[in-house]
């Protein structure tokens, strides 16, 4: 009796494994996160970089707020359409940027800054904020 106790225990442990894994390599990367903000540097086809930031549940939500490495990004929800923006990302000093403005955003990528290339840096720098429902 015990040798099925045993069995029926470690069935269910891998199943947890198993879930937990998916969880955390799936759907935290493809899926919608917790926050609701996603923030992605991604090369583009110029040699420089875009920084693409997806808001998720845009129809129902009114503050998305991240802060990682190189960025700091807090969005708030004025109206339907509008939104506050404030976004800092880069290194500190001088290639430290910051943009505040309010913007209308529909539902799909909206580019809200280009900045030239640093005498240090190859291409463009753009920002992109993606609006999902």
């Amino acid at each position: 009796m015990t040798v099925k106790w045993r069995l029926l225990a470690s069935a269910v442990v891998c199943l947890v494994a198993i879930v937990s894994a998916f969880h955390f390599l799936v759907m935290e990367r493809h899926g919608v996160p917790d926050s609701g903000i996603r923030v992605v540097e991604q090369g583009n086809e110029e040699g420089g970089r875009d920084w693409v930031i997806r808001l998720y549940q845009s129809d129902s939500r009114h503050h998305w707020q991240a802060s990682g490495s190189g960025y700091d990004v807090a969005i708030d929800r004025l109206a339907k359409d509008s939104f506050s923006l404030d976004i800092a990302y880069g290194v500190s000093g001088d290639g430290r940027h910051r943009i505040r403005q309010q913007v209308r955003l529909h539902e799909c990528p909206t580019l809200v800054a280009a900045f030239g290339a640093g005498p240090t840096e190859a291409g463009d720098t753009r920002v992109i904020v993606d609006r999902v429902k």
